[in-house]
């Protein structure tokens, strides 16, 4: 097997500083204040390395330009083709400053290569970090953190594909071209007088209907940056987060072009809140406030249900809403064995799917929610805590929280705290279960419950508790046409039930 060391054959021409009289202009939703307006910033097709302690993404918004520059000890990978025929990656010694030159717009490398195929593919892919086995790696895209240095260091690609000479020798002094498109996002909200709102978003998502991109923070000047896959008319959906509620916003016909830079200022709708207004106690010494809606994982994201009576009546492999009991063996219970023994081990809470501060409650919280917490008079009945209901033709418990007053022009609810009691004894239409959630009011949907791929009992509720019971069983809460139990035994760690977190109140 021949190895040859290819010395000092790549001279990377680097990107330049970019035009200020640019002709495209990207539309601009409204005027970013600390930026200029509907700028675009056109990367070159070349791309270098610059003597300078940080790789960064420099931009000038006065001038409007941008400037490459790169970090000593970064590799370039190289992607070529062997003598069977296959590509494989080398990756290039890490430069020194040494190597660095023409102020920082060229670079020598080395890389070794074994077996290279005479007159062979060859690809240079800078950043490494961008490179898979044989290609550019796209979907190192997925997460990133927001910030310029970040975007230098791993994901601004630029690549040259060409081929060995007959002698088995790199390209010499080629020009890499772009393959990316940044944008820096600011965010506001939908007021005819719209606030800016990317301070307190703490994550945002791209969706070009072909690929996510999950923002998970900001760079320190204050914008959201994401480099993307050059679009052409793509219909987008944007949704940001503030940790409490969700904004969306949805554009069509949206080009992102190969090279350049984008500043857009997004207007968001807010969505509900993730969390409830309201309090319930769940000890003598704990309260608690619930979840917008049942926990659901759908498209490989987990979120909250929109609604309260929102669930799925089917199973699907990417639409889960009924899950096993959790534990470490089981990814939060997403398992459609019907064996108890495939779901041993301790409990992991589905809290931390959503972050910090969620969680299942245990048997003894649920027990003390429905049975012991003092509360509010509702419909005639001291401590009223809970009622059966439909609600909006769906069937469960409402939970009215500790202080609760029920809205003037909404019937009051009766059979309240009767285990026994039919769902019909309560009806309401989304308009007047609007107001009983504006009053504070939680809804427990009767999702039925799921047996391996199969969603059975529908009309009946199920929910799970964080407490086992044994090796191949745990506590769950229950209602049915005719009974409630808040601590039901003996439920097989299999059976796929509904989950609702709640986050405890400590001001």
């Amino acid at each position: 097997m021949k190895k040859i060391t290819n010395i000092g054959m790549a001279a990377l021409v680097a990107m330049g500083m970019l035009g200020t009289s640019c002709n495209k202009v990207e539309s601009q939703e409204m005027e970013t204040p600390a930026t200029p307006k509907d700028n675009i910033v056109t990367l070159t097709t070349t791309v270098g390395f610059a003597e300078a302690d940080t790789k960064a993404l420099a931009i000038d918004y006065t001038a409007k330009t941008l400037t490459k520059t790169f970090k000593a000890d970064e590799k370039i990978a190289v992607v070529y083709e062997n003598t069977s025929g296959t590509m494989v990656k080398a990756e290039s010694e890490a430069l020194t400053y040494g190597n660095i030159s023409a102020d920082g717009k060229s670079a020598t490398f080395t890389v070794t290569l074994t077996d290279p195929k005479s007159s062979g593919t060859v690809k240079y892919i800078y950043p490494a970090a961008m490179a898979g086995e044989t290609d550019v790696d796209y979907s190192k895209l997925a997460t990133q953190d927001g910030t310029l240095t970040s975007i230098a260091s791993n994901f601004d690609l630029a690549v040259y594909e060409g081929a060995l000479s007959a002698e088995k020798t790199l390209p010499a002094s080629p020009t890499l071209t772009n393959g990316l498109a940044l944008i820096a996002y600011t965010i506001y909200d939908n007021a005819d007088t719209p606030a800016d709102l990317t301070d307190g978003i703490t994550g945002m998502t791209v969706n070009d209907g072909t690929n996510t991109y999950t923002i998970t923070g900001k760079d320190a000047d204050g914008h959201f940056y994401a480099a993307i896959r050059p679009t052409s008319g793509a219909d987008i959906e944007y949704t940001a987060t503030d940790g409490n509620k969700d904004y969306t916003k949805s554009v069509t016909g949206k080009t992102y072009a190969a090279g350049e830079f984008y500043q857009q200022g997004l207007k968001m709708e807010a969505l509900k809140p993730y969390l409830l207004s309201d309090v319930f106690s769940v000890s003598d010494s704990k309260t608690v406030k619930f979840s917008k809606g049942n926990l659901r994982y759908a498209s490989g994201t987990w979120s909250f249900f929109n609604n309260q009576y929102d669930y799925y009546n089917s199973y699907s492999e990417d639409a889960w809403d009924k899950f096993g009991w959790s534990t470490s063996i089981t990814t939060y219970g997403m398992n459609t064995s019907t064996v108890a023994n495939k779901y041993k081990g301790d409990f992991v809470d589905w809290g931390a799917t959503m972050g910090t501060g969620w969680f299942t409650l245990s048997r003894d919280e649920w027990t003390y929610l429905f049975n012991t917490r003092s509360a509010s008079t509702v419909g005639g009945t001291a401590d009223g805590r809970y009622a059966k209901a439909k609600v909006n033709g769906v069937q469960g418990v409402i939970l009215f929280p500790d202080t609760y007053t029920h809205p003037d022009d909404v019937t009051a609810p009766t059979n309240v705290n009767t285990t026994s009691a039919s769902f019909d004894s309560n009806t309401y239409t989304v308009a007047n279960w609007t107001k009983m959630e504006s009053a504070g009011c939680v809804f427990l949907p009767a999702t039925g419950l799921r047996s391996g791929s199969t969603v059975n009992d529908p009309g009946n509720g199920y929910y799970w508790s964080a407490t086992p019971n044994t090796t191949s069983t745990a506590y769950g809460a229950r209602f049915t046409a005719d009974a409630l139990d808040p601590a039901l035994t003996s439920t097989n760690r299999s059976r796929g039930y509904s989950v609702r977190l709640v986050r405890e109140v400590t001001e």
